[in-house]
């Protein structure tokens, strides 16, 4: 076979092999959203564009099971929706700064965005707030925690800085065990989720 023929050939073999991989990237997922009377309604579900320049979707599309119609929706506009053992709820959400410190307000007066849900009990809800950095497209989150009917939120690691410490000590003023949990070179926990336990056990009624 002349090197005429076998160019055309190879290209189409390599696009016959990266295309199931493009279309598995740009599917939309089995999931649900919850509607704003509670509803859980199945569907096919799809909130970002495909890598590897990933941009998080202002309104979530969706697919009802049995439907072909897409549907885009706001937070304001369901309760939560997920898929792929992933949760996420529509919640309010304004961010604050002055001298570099960051303050998270959940009045409804704020906009709503969709935050991920890491765990959740009645109590405390650990989120992700997930974002997109401008430079790289690079998608990234960082930790929230948040105690029900409280008109903030709380930021609980700073990068590579570790816990942020003083904010934690703040929200959970009622709670000295965390406050001297928080400054003692011997902590128990390390990790955000080790935090959270922590939390569970002695910050939470």
């Amino acid at each position: 076979m002349s090197e005429m023929f076998k160019r055309p050939i190879l290209v189409v073999i390599l696009l016959c092999a990266i295309h199931p991989l493009t279309a598995q990237k740009k599917s939309f997922q089995k999931g649900y959203i919850i509607a704003m009377n509670g509803d859980t309604i199945p569907g096919l579900v799809k909130d970002r564009s495909p890598e590897p320049f990933v941009s998080l979707y202002n309104k979530i599309r969706f697919k009802e099971a049995g439907r072909s119609r897409t549907k885009k929706y706001v937070p304001d506009a369901i309760l939560g929706y997920g898929y792929q053992g992933q949760h996420f709820l529509s919640m309010p959400f304004r961010e604050e700064s002055a001298f570099f410190k960051f303050r998270y307000y959940t009045d409804e007066a704020a906009p709503r965005v969709f935050l991920k849900v890491i765990r959740q009990s009645e109590g405390l809800i650990y989120f992700e707030y997930l974002f997109v950095h401008d430079d790289n497209s690079y998608l990234d989150a960082f930790p929230l925690f948040y105690r029900p009917g409280d008109p903030e939120m709380v930021r609980v690691t700073q990068g590579l800085f570790g816990f942020k410490k003083k904010q934690l000590a703040n929200y959970f003023s009622d709670c000295p065990a965390l406050t001297e949990e928080l400054f003692t070179d011997k902590t128990s926990f390390r990790t955000v989720p080790e935090l959270y336990a922590f939390c569970l056990v002695h910050c939470v009624p």
